[in-house]
């Protein structure tokens, strides 16, 4: 049996050659400019294209894509999940969307209950 290995979502999101994210990949994807990037990793407007590697702005590219990952695990299409992650209000979050609370630094919170979700135990 020839079993074909899916590429991890982050692959589609790496800056050649270095070991980090790339903001411009990450900005695209999700239909952010550059200066919205920044702004929604509270870092200046510069940072993404000055200091890509900001631990700041990495960590920030790195909660968006883990959440994307579990959306798009639970959706079956990547652009499906940006498309709910941007604009679905979450009533277990005060209606706010997954996007703002990512913002906000609570990307854990956001897939957990993602997974609580395809468990069964919230909703």
């Amino acid at each position: 049996m020839n079993t074909v290995l899916q590429e991890p979502i982050v692959e589609r999101f790496r800056e050649p050659n270095t070991p980090y994210l790339s903001p411009s990949k990450v900005g695209d994807f999700f239909g952010f400019r550059v200066q919205e990037l920044a702004e929604r990793a509270h870092v200046h407007r510069n940072t993404p294209t000055a200091r890509p590697q900001a631990p700041q702005l990495q960590k920030y590219l790195q909660d968006m894509v883990r959440v994307l990952a579990v959306a798009t695990e639970m959706t079956g299409d990547s652009e499906r999940a940006v498309f709910l992650l941007r604009n679905e209000p979450l009533r277990a979050f005060s209606y706010k969307t997954a996007d703002s609370l990512i913002q906000e630094g609570r990307a854990d919170a956001v897939i957990a209950y993602l997974e609580s979700l395809v468990g069964g135990a919230a909703g």
